[in-house]
């Protein structure tokens, strides 16, 4: 039987202890470390939370401003949506704690609203002026008018294809195939299915163009040139910048003053006035809401309906486009 010196007994000891010592300083560090990216990701979730609530109380601020419009037009007798407006001035940055939000509110239907080519009747028959308007919007930016065949026969709900056109037969020969909606357009992003648009053609195209749940006309207050080009051929572009910039700071609100204006006159037929509005339904409402380190941006659809209540009928994430502040810029 044989045993270890007290010497050695003290040395194997101290290595225990050692080895104790180096184990709860591993755990302290990784206990700090486990707390401090919690408090961390802590700290980042509720400044997310609160730019989330900025843009959220940004989208409110807007639709207040968009019912109060609409109360002062009741008053008044004069519906007219125009870019003078409380709810279109809401483009500088409003300081908030430890932040600031950043407003910017298009008409929806100062656009083309590419839904229109999804009313066609009971004979599901394309609206040939509608149609052509669509092309002369395209031809104005220099895009082959295939697009809007190709558009119309997305939308209708047969099978048949228009000259230049294309059906399932034609998307189901792609990687990956896919067919037709053969209803409205949800996003103006499904343009890219169509297999025809360049990225840069598309980029061109977006600004122009809008998506709405409805067949609601075209707001001569708040279109832009190239919109107003679509009416007619007989509007040239130098008609229609001429338009866009001479149009006052109070809006039109009468259809005669369109109708009789100098650089309109004469000039549309009276199936594309039918098509003119004075006044909205439809806005887009993009957010970029900052607190400390944390940016949120968010795209807001606001509705306002005949009793003028305004609701949210789709929300989005993401930055918005450099072409919103541009298209601003160019009709106000």
């Amino acid at each position: 039987m044989s045993f270890q010196s007290p010497k050695r007994q003290q040395g194997v000891a101290l290595i225990f202890v050692m080895l104790i010592f180096v184990m709860v300083t591993v755990m302290a560090s990784r206990i700090i470390t486990d707390l401090h990216f919690n408090t961390e990701k802590t700290a980042r979730q509720l400044q997310y939370q609160q730019a989330h609530h900025y843009a959220m109380g940004a989208e409110q601020f807007v639709a207040m401003l968009l019912e109060e419009d609409f109360q002062r037009d009741k008053q008044s007798k004069k519906p007219k949506d125009h870019w003078f407006e409380p709810w279109a001035e809401q483009d500088q940055p409003l300081d908030t704690e430890e932040g600031e939000i950043t407003i910017m509110t298009l008409d929806d239907q100062g656009r083309f609203n590419l839904n229109m080519l999804a009313s066609h009747g009971k004979e599901d028959k394309p609206d040939k002026d509608k149609l052509e308007m669509l092309i002369r919007l395209l031809a104005s930016q220099n895009i082959d008018a295939q697009v809007a065949y190709r558009l119309q026969d997305w939308v209708d709900s047969n099978q048949d294809p228009l000259p230049g056109g294309a059906e399932d037969n034609t998307y189901l020969l792609l990687t990956p195939p896919y067919r037709t909606s053969d209803s409205a357009l949800a996003s103006v992003s499904e343009l890219r299915l169509l297999d025809v648009l360049t990225p840069e053609e598309f980029d061109k195209l977006v600004p122009l163009v809008s998506v709405l749940p409805s067949g609601d006309g075209i707001n001569i207050n708040t279109a832009t040139a190239g919109v107003l080009r679509s009416l007619s051929e007989r509007i040239s572009e130098t008609d229609a910048k001429g338009f866009v910039d001479g149009r006052s700071k109070d809006g039109f609100a009468d259809m005669k003053e369109v109708t009789n204006h100098p650089l309109l006159k004469n000039k549309i037929s009276k199936k594309a006035e039918s098509l003119i509005t004075l006044n909205s339904s439809y806005f887009s409402v993009y957010v970029k809401a900052q607190y400390r380190d944390m940016t949120f941006y968010q795209h807001s659809r606001l509705a306002r309906d005949k009793e003028g209540k305004v609701r949210v009928i789709s929300r989005e994430m993401g930055v918005f486009p450099g072409w919103v502040k541009t298209l601003r810029e160019s009709v106000r």
